[in-house]
């Protein structure tokens, strides 16, 4: 029976149909069902019965006909049982994490470990059935295999699917040459509520931490990204017949066929740019599987199981939609890769990799968060092996950055990589992340040499002089230092662990204002830096170090008030994240909190920029627009404005922590000499470098119900 059209009384019935064919605007109300359909509006017929000569569009339609053709009967008694046909492939969920060996009288537990999971299967019994007449070599016990299930898609399961014998092997290619809103931003007083702060520190993962939306949104940009998807999948395949082959419906079959090569590829992959990269993701994650260092995070073996697994997970397909979900559910709340330059066939493979990664850790479908944490480690390690992260290359800050965006792609890379290990990954991760990768992070910005990260004055260039992707480079490399600053910041105040940078040693140019930095055009990026950046600007002569000097003075310019103001929310976040910068410095010393004058100045100046800010741009207006915002589509989701618009409660914990340590100050011990061991370790926090953050969430629950 049909499942396009679902029966009165069914569970679907309740659903509007919300997926839409581009080409005779039928509707369904599931995406799999969407992609069968498809397959109506191709006239290639490949799949052939080698007894009368019939062709049809689909494996199920000549399956059926088997049974009454002449000749069929026969081959329809070798039809598997249940317990012979050894799945390679989970179908229930399309995970590519889910390869075991299937045992006919006992199921896989569920804990099995990684490497047994992606075990070599068994060989697969000889077959005797001619499959000469067959469509790219399938047998007829193929056949009988290739069901109808609506996971038959282009998108579910498995990526070893239309497998084409004139395409080469994968391994034998080159490797990598060169080449909820809950406080109103327009708050008048920041002194509200640190809600999202103590749901921060409550729970753990990307989507529970940050403002990645409510499941119904990224179901709605899971939903945009499949019809953007199949749109080019419907073009690939209009253009496939000029190779000269046959051409598969948009019907995918299942890979259960006992004479399948691993080493084959789905026939849509032929004319992909994407599978380039694809094959380059696949090499760097075999040289770490099989090459392990000593004390290597990469447990796993490699085998063929894990090498399908791989070419699965990464698959062209699924980088477009993991990319997808990186710029419209992600990229607000680390907003540091330019996406209107950004090339996916000229990135580096590492940085693909962990942008695909992110992305599939904030997708709506569980089985892509669980097969991302399959290689995390394995990502991981080659991105901090990677030439490019170690190479000892140094800018200038009057040179062309832009010929080097392969090495700060590789930064960007070792960044997201601390992204996702920090809070997707096991407790071992997240200590290995904040205690080696970060520092070397943070070293390897020194050798490119903060100070380089500054921009030309391009409100002094006419539009024939300005070099849209040389800004692009500069303002990439700016707000990679930036979100570098505020990740030390967040194990600052999250973890209680020490700050491996200093404010003083940031004298680069701040971010420049969003409209900016998400034009679309060249036109649009000239025009918009000289509106909020005119050549006689404070900020073409004005460093983070100097901002942050200046919001400790108590006397800060009206001048100076409207700069900050204008460059926006995520500057402002870096300014109060250098508040609590300097007050962990002041809480370690031995003493009394002495310097609390210019602490006090820099909270109360803030406060008032905050409030400039949000009178100037009210929010709704974009780029200051939320994730709430009714109006906002899937498609201008990433211009919106991420958690940093909770800088308010950032603020509100330094002024709290601020307070503390001054009522703590004026207390005197009762004895000269502390006995041994005895004690808080800190005035406000007992512990450093707490994985958990449980120490600081019972801080702000103590703060929160002080204030009510």
């Amino acid at each position: 029976m049909s499942t396009e059209y679902p029966l009165a009384g069914s569970p679907e019935t309740s659903e509007s149909p919300k997926y839409e064919c581009s080409l005779c605007l039928k509707r369904y109300k599931r995406r799999e069902h969407l992609f069968r359909h498809i397959g109506s509006h191709t006239s290639q017929r490949p799949y052939q019965c080698n007894s009368c000569n019939g062709a049809f569009q689909r494996a199920d339609v000549l399956k059926r006909h088997l049974r009454t053709c002449d000749g069929g009967a026969s081959r329809a008694s070798t039809r598997r049982r249940a317990c012979d046909r050894c799945c390679w492939y989970s179908t229930d969920t399309g995970s590519s994490s889910r390869l075991s060996q299937h045992s006919p009288t006992k199921d896989t537990p569920k804990d099995q470990d990684l490497n047994t999971q992606f075990t070599d299967p068994p060989p697969p019994p000889s077959t005797s059935t001619s499959n000469t007449m067959m469509p790219w070599g399938l047998t007829m016990e193929d056949l009988q295999n290739f069901g109808t299930s609506p996971t038959n898609t282009f998108f579910d399961p498995a990526p070893m699917q239309y497998t084409s014998p004139t395409w080469p092997d994968f391994s034998a290619l080159p490797s990598e040459g060169p080449a909820a809103f809950e406080t109103p931003v327009s708050s008048d007083n920041p002194r509200k509520s640190l809600h999202f702060l103590d749901k921060f520190t409550s729970n753990t993962g990307l989507v529970s931490s940050f403002d990645c939306g409510t499941h119904e949104q990224r179901e709605q940009v899971a939903a945009s990204l499949d019809q953007q998807i199949l749109s080019e999948l419907q073009q690939r395949i209009m253009t496939m017949p000029a190779l000269g082959m046959d051409i598969p419906s948009p019907l995918i079959l299942e890979s259960n066929s006992d004479t399948s090569s691993t080493s084959e590829l789905p026939l849509d992959w032929f004319n992909d740019p994407l599978s380039l990269k694809t094959h380059e993701i696949l090499l760097l994650v075999e040289e770490v599987v099989t090459i392990k260092p000593r004390n290597s995070s990469v447990t796993l073996d490699w085998s063929s199981a894990l090498r399908d697994a791989c070419l699965q997970f990464f698959s062209p397909s699924n980088i477009r939609r993991f990319l997808g979900f990186y710029w419209a559910i992600w990229h607000p709340n680390v907003n540091f890769v330019h996406r209107p330059t950004f090339d996916m066939l000229a990135a580096k493979p590492t940085v693909l990799a962990a942008m695909a990664l992110i992305g599939a850790c904030v997708s709506p479908d569980m089985p892509d968060n669980e097969d991302a944490r399959t290689w995390f480690n394995c990502v991981e390690e080659m991105v901090f092996i990677d030439d490019d992260f170690n190479s000892d290359l140094t800018y200038q800050p009057s040179g062309n950055i832009a010929i080097q965006r392969r090495k700060i792609q590789a930064v960007q890379a070792a960044y997201i990589v601390c992204l996702y290990q920090n809070w997707e990954g096991a407790d071992a991760s997240k200590s290995r992340i904040r205690r080696y990768r970060f520092a070397t992070l943070v070293s390897t910005a020194r050798d490119i040499g903060i100070t380089a990260a500054r921009h030309l004055n391009y409100s002094e260039l006419g539009r024939h002089e300005f070099e849209w992707k040389e800004y692009a480079a500069r303002e990439e490399l700016i707000r990679l230092f930036t979100w570098i600053f505020l990740l030390d910041s967040a194990f600052v105040i999250f973890n209680n662990l020490p700050p491996q940078m200093v404010i003083k040693e940031i004298r680069m140019h701040m971010a420049t204002p969003e409209p900016c930095f998400q034009a679309t055009t060249a036109d649009q990026c000239h025009h918009q830096l000289q509106l909020f950046l005119p050549a006689r600007s404070l900020y073409w002569t004005t460093s983070f170090r100097g901002s942050f000097e200046s919001l400790c003075k108590d006397d800060l310019s009206v001048n100076t008030r409207h700069l900050l103001a204008t460059l926006g929310p995520l500057n402002l976040f870096a300014l109060t994240s250098a508040i609590h910068s300097q007050i962990f410095q002041f809480r370690s010393a031995v003493g009394s909190f002495q310097l609390r004058a210019p602490i006090q100045n820099a909270l109360s100046n803030w406060r008032d920029i905050w409030q400039l800010f949000s009178s100037t741009f009210p929010q709704g207006i974009t780029p200051h627009v939320t994730i709430e915002d009714p109006h906002i589509q899937p498609e201008d989701l990433w211009k919106r404005m991420g958690f940093f618009r909770y800088a308010p409660e950032y603020w509100l914990l330094a002024h709290l922590m601020a307070d503390r340590l001054a009522v703590l100050g004026t207390s005197k011990p009762e004895n000269e000499l502390e006995p041994l061991d005895e004690g808080p370790l800190d005035p406000i926090l007992s512990r450093y470098d707490q994985t958990s953050m449980r120490q600081v969430n019972d801080l702000i629950m103590g703060f929160q119900t002080f204030q009510i």
